[in-house]
Parts: structure tokens; sequence; C-alpha cells
């Protein structure tokens, strides 16, 4: 059996500790053809609030600095394992999402996309997240995670390395960092799924934190010896089609794949559905290539990461037609 030297244990330990734990799996297959309310408008209360309120809670005379700010509005938006804006939204009856109710959320996780894989994986043992829509893209709420707790890992990240690369080279570094983290500890070692959406959702995030200080505004103000957070604010804004795993497929290790691909085949006739095509028409429509998605490709053309493109619902409806 192979073993580990125990520095490296160390390290991975280490790490483990450091980076927030995002073992929840999400599937938007399930909730095809159903309505869901928009929920960008509660989301971007509980933002603002969540912010201004940290915020508040310093007197700091005079003024602290925005850094010193942002750090206060992190401590409320990022936990260690669960994320506060995802527990928020899958209790509260403001957030309209699939499942509804007790009943439904079981029935969920007996039939969700993941539910028929291997039972080791982490990931089966947390239940799955719902999924909501905001400004017609739909996604699972551990996408919020994602954006407040993988975007501060990556904010953390730029800051440390600033001075370290040209900065035509500064999101590269980091997006492939982030890859690395999605691909040994926060998905493959732990569920057996790399999430795309995972990836796109951090970025954004990391786009966020970056902007409360250094956007064109920035998201925070001093306004009379006090900091504000802009009511510019908009989680719509970071959101796209890549953050829905019905159309930004996951990657999939070789023993998690086999069951999902049959849980997948079983919506190969919805595919062509009227809401289906509507939905995936309008996503090519605001689809763009994201540097995240750039990286992506770039490790697929070097043979770094499996084609993404293998595990998508046209694929697997293609071969079942063969």
């Amino acid at each position: 059996m192979r073993t580990f030297p125990n520095h490296c244990l160390a390290v991975i330990v280490l790490l483990m500790l450091q980076v927030p734990a995002q073992a929840l799996e999400t599937d938007q297959f399930y909730a095809w053809g159903r309505p869901i309310a928009d929920s960008g408008t509660y989301l971007n209360a509980w933002v603002r609030l969540t912010i201004q309120d940290a915020l508040d809670s310093s007197a700091s005379v005079p003024p602290m600095e925005c850094a010193a700010a942002v750090k206060l509005a992190q401590k409320r938006l990022r936990k260690t394992i669960y994320q506060p804006i995802e527990m928020w939204a899958v209790n509260n009856d403001l957030v309209d999402r699939i499942p509804r109710g007790f009943e439904e959320n079981r029935e969920y996780r007996e039939n969700y996309l993941l539910a028929h894989s291997f039972s080791m994986y982490l990931g089966r043992w947390l239940n799955p997240s719902p999924t909501l829509e905001v400004n017609q893209v739909r996604f699972g709420t551990d996408k919020l995670a994602h954006f407040f707790s993988g975007g501060l890992f990556y904010y953390n990240w730029w800051n440390k390395h600033q001075g370290d690369y040209a900065p035509d080279k500064m999101v590269h570094k980091m997006l492939r960092f982030g890859t690395k983290l999605e691909w040994w500890l926060q998905g493959k070692w732990v569920t057996g799924v790399v999430s795309l959406g995972d990836l796109e959702a951090n970025y954004q995030g990391f786009l966020f934190y970056e902007q409360l200080c250094n956007g064109d505004p920035p998201l925070l103000e001093l306004s009379d010896g006090r900091w504000v957070f802009s009511d510019r604010f908009d989680i719509g804004d970071y959101v796209s089609p890549e953050w829905d795993e019905s159309w930004n497929a996951n990657i999939y290790n070789h023993s998690r794949w086999r069951g999902v691909r049959a849980s997948m085949a079983a919506y190969c006739d919805d595919l062509h559905s009227p809401w289906v095509e509507q939905q995936r028409a309008l996503y090519r429509e605001r689809d763009v290539q994201t540097p995240t998605e750039v990286l992506v490709a770039e490790l697929v053309a070097k043979g770094k990461l499996p084609d993404p493109a293998q595990f998508g619902i046209t694929s697997v409806c293609a071969q079942k037609s063969e």
C-alpha cells in the first residue's frame, strides 16, 4: 500500500482545514419544466443587510481602511463548512426552490442525479442543494456558497501574490490554483465530481470581493465617516448560464460516472421538450466564454483534464439513440 511522508500528510491536512468545505451536490435536471420564482430581490436584500450590519458593528474613529471593512464583511459571509447565505436560502420561504417541503426533499435525495452512484463518497452523506432561479438562470444553492466562500479564497490568494506575476498572468495563475483545489481537495477526492459551475461561481465571487474596494465605482463607499455598502449590488450581475450544471457539464471520475450517466439518460426524453429547448436557447444567447472556461479548454487540450463535453446531456442522449 502506498504511504505518504508525514510532512506531505501535514500539508494535505493543513490545506483541507484552510479550504472552504464545498461537498454539497446539486441537480438542475430535476427541476426541468417546473416553475421557480426569481429570488434575486431577496438574495440581494440578504447580502446588503448582512454586509451593512457587519460594517455598522465597528465604531472605528477615524474610519478604518477599506481593506479592514472588507474583512468585517468577510466574517459574516463565509464560515468553515456550511455557508450562511446557503443555509438562509434553503430554510427561508421567501426563496422559491425545487425541491420544496419535507416529502419532496426526501424524494429528491433518493432520486437526484448523483443518488445512485458509489455510496462511499462524502457528498452522498450531505443533503443535496436545491435549485433556485435568478435572472432566468437556474443553479444550486451551493453556487451561492461558492460565490462567497470560494470567491474569498481566490481573493485572498490574489492579495497574497500581488507582484509575484506579471499582471496578464495573475488571473491565469489564480484560476489554475483554483482548478487544482477543485480537482484534488474539493471535487475529485471528496465527491468524485469536478464542477465547472463551482469554478465559475468562485471566480465571480472573486470579482465581487475585488469590486468592494476597487470597483468602478467601488461597492463600499465612505459617507460621513461611515462605510456604506452600495445598493447597486445585484447578484444577477454575476450569475450566468455557467452556474447551471445541466448546461455546464461536470467532470466525473469513472466510478461515479457509471451511476450518473444512467440517471442523466432518463432525462433524454425531456431534452427536446418546448420548455427545455426554450431555456437552452436563452442560455446559448447569453453564454460567453469566461476566463474559467478558457483555462479549462487549455487544460483539456493539454490532456490535463477530461473533456467535459463527454459528460453533457447532449452527448449522453446521442449515445443512447445509437
